[in-house]
């Protein structure tokens, strides 16, 4: 029997530490949590888009726990109290980026974490009191013709709802207006083009910076805290969506004709314009 005990604490001296796995849960909280098909579109807000794609990543990783959008708003919903909270947290962060710690702290133990993520994005405008999202913009400068070097702006912020502090923060910044700052969607296929374009910027570039400096301030000694995937590398195609055609088909071809042009003319194309982080 003593012999067996002996084994058994050898065993639980060699085993056990190898398979601690350490893991950490985040909270993930689009700005726009709360607004469902609210733009003319009905295209998912930007910082919804973002969120995804960083809960995705999160996932991705075995060491970061994210629950979904679908989730998160789900439990809400089940929750008024909690969701209250949520919408006031969001609606402050929205509107001069300050920050509810006690209320983070209770929305994070309703998820069973110690840290949320809050993402908002938006398009700044200068000499403007309020600041409107990417689909706003779009209508307005299809519709009366606006002309301007718009920018995108995205927000993140990781905080530790355990000990009351920000643990990181990080600003990023993409020009969405083309060479003649013309930021314009007559038809619906020009809509879904840019709609694509930024999901793709989201997944292959923001998203992936995002979620790395997060993966770093939770495992700092990390080589490489990105997931393994088979390809990382971003197409950059989808920069060449402008067209003169509303013809679907011919818009289409069309495409096709100027994604081939591009690969000829740039074999190597990844350039994403103009991007400006920092922490």
């Amino acid at each position: 029997m003593k012999n067996l005990l002996r084994i058994f604490v050898i065993l639980m001296l060699f085993v056990s530490p190898a398979q601690a796995i350490v893991t950490f849960n985040v909270v993930v909280l689009p700005a726009d949590l709360f607004k469902v098909c609210a733009n003319y579109y009905c295209f998912p807000e930007m910082s919804e888009i973002i969120a995804q794609d960083v809960i995705a990543n999160f996932n991705a990783t075995g060491r970061i726990n994210s629950p979904s959008l679908y989730t998160v708003r789900k439990t809400l919903e089940a929750n008024p109290a909690v969701k209250n909270y949520t919408n006031s947290v969001l609606t402050r962060y929205t509107n001069d980026k300050s920050l509810d710690f006690t209320a983070l702290k209770y929305i994070a133990e309703t998820f069973k974490a110690k840290s949320v993520l809050i993402i908002s994005n938006d398009v700044p405008i200068d000499k403007a009191y309020v600041r409107r999202n990417v689909w706003e913009m779009l209508v307005l400068s299809t519709d009366f013709d606006i002309s301007y070097p718009y920018s995108m702006e995205t927000n993140a912020v990781l905080v530790d709802t355990y000990n009351g502090l920000v643990m990181w923060n990080g600003v990023y910044t993409k020009k969405i207006t083309d060479n003649n700052d013309n930021f314009k969607a007559p038809n619906s296929s020009d809509a879904y083009a840019k709609l694509e374009y930024f999901r793709l910027y989201s997944r292959d570039i923001l998203a992936k910076m995002i979620s790395q400096n997060i993966y770093l301030r939770f495992f700092p000694k990390t080589i490489d805290p990105q997931p393994v995937v088979e390809d990382q590398k971003p197409e950059g195609a989808y920069f060449r969506f402008e067209s003169n055609s509303s013809i679907p088909s011919t818009r289409n071809k069309l495409l096709e004709e100027e994604k081939s042009k591009s690969r000829e003319e740039n074999p190597v194309d990844n350039s994403y314009g103009e991007l400006i982080f920092g922490i």
